[in-house]
């Protein structure tokens, strides 16, 4: 009796195990600047990007449906016209979305272009926080 019940159990560890393998490991994504996703990636792969929007247009419509349309670069890269790769969002803007803003974006690139299911916007110093002697000035005398 206890070499069946132990048995069962590891089947039943087993099998969560690789549950849980197999879970963590399809909702994992490798990250990119733009330059590196378009000199490294396949078509159809899942992706999150790291880049600044590019000065190009910026498209924001909400009828039909909500979409916003744009392009990412490379952050810091000296020609903010190299490699560029066009986004869709199918969502609400983020409040800190604009040209020059660095995000991070999770999603398909298809065809060479990133469709995205999540749009962060970065403000690092918003988040930042303050020194301690902005908090504490040193008194005077």
């Amino acid at each position: 009796m206890n070499k069946i019940f132990y048995s069962i159990l590891a089947v039943f560890v087993a099998v969560a195990a690789a549950m849980i393998f197999m879970a963590t490991r399809s909702g994992t994504s490798s990250v990119y600047i733009p330059s590196q996703l378009l000199s490294e990636a396949g078509d159809k792969m899942r992706v999150r990007v790291g880049g600044r929007v590019a000065e190009s247009d910026i498209n924001y419509q909400v009828e039909p449906t909500i979409e916003l349309n744009f392009s990412v670069r490379d952050p810091g890269a000296p020609n903010p016209q190299q490699k560029i790769i066009p986004v869709t969002y199918k969502g609400i803007k983020p409040d800190m979305f604009a040209a020059g803003r660095d995000v991070i974006i999770d999603g398909d690139f298809v065809g060479g272009v990133l469709v995205a299911s999540k749009l962060q916007t970065q403000c690092p110093s918003k988040y930042e926080a303050p020194s301690v002697d902005k908090l504490y000035p040193k008194k005077q005398g």
